[in-house]
């Protein structure tokens, strides 16, 4: 099994949360033959990648309503939103950037922002828009005294839903193919999937059918939490209808460089 392009990318200890809801774009750049793109949108914070969002095919006013929380700093170091048009196998083309400047947000209140993209080599060119919903507020800001226990309970489990959403990185993975894989079938084949778990994160493949040497061409990000280390671990099924899926492999490796696994017939 052949795993390409694994990338880790680690923020440092903050003292802000910034939570950013990427709402929509409108009237964004054409890119595409067809007359429309596929877009999607990176956050990037003192030079490392923070943020993806999932990709919006043939739309040049997509929705997203994507919430993340990013973990700040320094106020002086600007968020850098770009967005591209994903084309599978070639270079994404770029679409448009800006900047957001925290200094400038008022803290502790959710406000509306709009996003003009630009291109610096073409200033004058109009690239749309992106919309989001912004809130910046102190990491360790104190709560309010709560007024009886039932209320104290639930700004604990808020608390702990807050700390579950944060992330330090993204791993952005490429499923590329398999190679002489074990045949589970009658028919000397299989039909292979595959599941990652990357700490509470998980991602399934499609099904291959009929085949010991897989393509599955397939690109996704999973997240980086603070509490869960960079160990992705890797199953390898065969999809039987009707039937428990059969087990072929397993395979644990660190996220955060190219990888070849090699799969271990052991059990689940």
């Amino acid at each position: 099994m052949e795993l390409l392009d694994f990338r880790e990318l680690s923020l440092v200890s903050g003292v802000y949360k910034l939570d950013i809801v990427l709402k929509r774009g409108h009237n964004l750049a054409i890119r595409d033959r067809g007359g429309t793109s596929d877009p999607y949108v990176k956050f990037k914070l003192a030079g490392k990648e923070v943020f993806r969002s999932k990709t919006i095919h043939k739309n040049l006013n997509p929705v997203w309503d994507e919430r993340t929380t990013l973990v700040v700093d320094s106020l002086s170091e600007p968020l850098y939103v770009k967005v591209f048009d994903y084309d599978f196998g070639l270079q994404d083309d770029f679409m448009g950037s800006a900047f957001l400047y925290l200094e400038s947000l008022e803290q502790q209140r959710t406000i509306p922002v709009t996003l003009v993209l630009k291109d610096p080599h073409l200033p004058d060119q109009d690239l749309g828009s992106l919309e989001l919903a912004v809130t910046l507020t102190p990491k360790d800001s104190p709560l309010q005294e709560p007024r009886d226990m039932t209320q104290q309970q639930s700004m604990r489990l808020s608390e702990v839903h807050r700390k579950s959403q944060l992330w330090r990185g993204i791993v952005s993975i490429a499923l590329i193919e398999g190679r002489n894989l074990i045949p589970m079938d009658p028919n000397g084949l299989s039909d292979p999937y595959v599941k990652f778990r990357l700490g509470p994160q998980k991602y399934k493949s499609k099904t291959m059918q009929k085949t010991l040497s897989p393509q599955w061409r397939e690109q996704f990000d999973l997240h980086m939490y603070e509490e869960s280390g960079g160990v992705l671990e890797m199953t390898v099924w065969d999809k039987d209808t009707g039937r428990r899926d059969d087990f072929i492999g397993r395979s644990v490796g660190l996220a955060g460089s190219e990888v070849l696994f090699g799969i271990q017939p052991s059990s689940p």
